[in-house]
Formats: structure tokens, C-alpha cells, sequence
């Protein structure tokens, strides 16, 4: 399985140091792709140039991963997010269903705000299914990739609809009536038929024993987010301090 992470670079050190050699750490081997606006050393590294952050072009730097990805599975890792051997170990049943790691903390790291609350562990009072623990078939999520951004290239104002439906699984989005419009060099609004339309994408869920980290910091791109059933000791983890003295040379908390 590859891994593929998608960065802007944009993410503070030590955390952005950190991240990438716990990823190395969880892939135990497997193969992994990165896809950034600077150059790193990780995995194979796909350097696209600075752009200004988005979510279309985070859909598009995924998508690149994907291309070049040359296993059966593929797992999407995000920047600011520590995994396990457990969730990259996981091969879905099913080819045609995006999976999605449900078992997943929230870090607590602001070096600004609540520094009362830095190294919190804390869970949402509700099921969260986040991009950053999609696991599925390879082909499965680059032709979805394919099919949304080659509508958005037509009509740039659905990128709100489309990346505020969900992600891959969850949105339940039908492109071809819209993509049939769009084709027809008519000037017919696209919106009406993304809603009336729904593809039959599919996703299911699985849990690890023990959970990811996400790491809310200074600079997250969905911005801030703490949940409920809060600790300083999570356990396999413990302190989030000791994790990242384990992973940093610096020792810095």
C-alpha cells in the first residue's frame, strides 16, 4: 500500500519534522509519495511548485499522488497527523467503498492560544470521518479524483458545492449529468444538477485498537478543534510532550 501525503510546506517546525519520520515509522517499509510546494526527503517526493493554499488544490496534489501511485490500495496522509503499523496494515473488502479510520484523537498544539490545554488529547462527542484516514482501492479514488476536479475545471463555481459535500464516499455526488452540460457549450447553471444527482459512492468504516493523532496547531487548514473526553495520557501514546521528544532532535515541547 502506498501512503500519500499532500503538504504545502506551510506546516511549523517541529511538528513538520516530526510528522513525516512518525509516517516513516508507521509504513514500516511501504512505499510512500509525497506531494509538496517545496522539495522534501520523503518517500518519492513530487515537488509541484508554491501555490496558495486551497482545498481544490489539495484535491489536486492528491490526485497526482494517486497517478503515481503503483499499488492496489492507496491511504491518504496528511502533514499534521500521526499514524500506526495498524492503520496501514488494513485492505479493504470491498474495491468499490471508501474506508475510513473512525478511531482517531485530536492533538491539542497551539503554541498561541490555550497553552493551558497544549498536549490535550481529546474525542468528538460524534462520529468523525476525516480525509486524512481514507484508506481505498487505487482506481476507485483516482477516477473520482478525475470525474470531480474535470468538472470543476469547467465550472469554478461548484468548487464550494462539491468540497463542502464531503469526502470521497460521503458526498454522494452524480458528475454526469452535470459533466453532459457542462460538454454541451450551452450556458446552463451546473448547480441544479449536482444536488438533483447523487453518484452511488460508497464508504464504510473501520477502527483500530489504537488511535491516529490529529493535530490541531497554530496553522490547520480546517481550522481550530477540540472534542470531548479529555486526557494528557492517551494511552500507547502517553504524554504528547514524550512523543515528541521521541521523535525530534530538537526536544522542544
Amino acid at each position: 500500500m502506498h501512503s500519500i501525503l499532500c503538504t504545502e510546506n506551510l506546516l511549523a517546525e517541529p511538528l513538520f519534522t516530526i510528522c513525516q519520520r512518525a509516517l516513516v515509522d508507521a509504513a514500516n517499509g511501504r512505499p510512500i509519495i509525497s506531494v509538496s510546494h517545496k522539495p522534501i526527503d520523503l518517500g518519492k517526493n513530487i515537488c509541484i511548485g508554491v501555490h496558495k493554499r486551497s482545498w481544490l488544490l489539495l484535491y489536486r496534489q492528491l490526485l497526482r499522488g494517486v497517478e503515481n501511485a503503483e499499488t492496489k490500495y492507496v491511504a491518504v496522509a496528511e502533514h499534521d497527523c500521526i499514524y500506526t503499523d495498524e492503520h496501514f496494515s488494513f485492505i479493504p473488502p470491498l474495491d468499490d467503498t471508501f474506508y475510513y479510520n473512525e478511531n482517531h484523537c485530536l492533538v491539542q498544539y497551539s503554541q498561541k492560544k490555550h497553552l493551558n490545554l497544549k498536549g490535550m488529547y481529546s474525542r468528538y462527542w460524534e462520529q468523525r470521518l476525516a480525509l486524512s484516514q481514507l484508506i481505498s482501492n487505487r482506481e476507485l479514488l483516482l477516477n473520482t479524483l478525475r470525474r470531480r476536479l474535470d468538472l470543476l475545471d469547467k465550472d469554478r463555481k461548484l468548487v464550494r458545492e462539491i468540497l463542502f459535500a464531503g469526502e470521497p464516499g460521503l458526498s454522494r455526488i452524480r458528475l454526469e449529468k452535470a459533466r453532459y452540460w457542462a460538454e454541451s457549450g450551452r450556458p446552463v447553471g451546473l448547480k441544479k444538477y449536482l444536488k438533483e444527482q447523487l453518484e452511488e459512492e460508497k464508504y464504510g468504516v473501520f477502527r483500530t485498537s489504537i488511535p491516529n493523532l490529529d493535530i490541531r496547531h497554530d496553522g490547520n487548514f480546517t481550522g481550530p478543534k477540540r472534542g470531548k473526553k479529555r486526557t494528557f495520557d492517551e494511552p500507547y501514546w502517553g504524554k504528547f510532550e514524550d512523543l515528541i521528544h521521541k521523535y525530534s532532535e530538537l526536544g522542544e515541547f
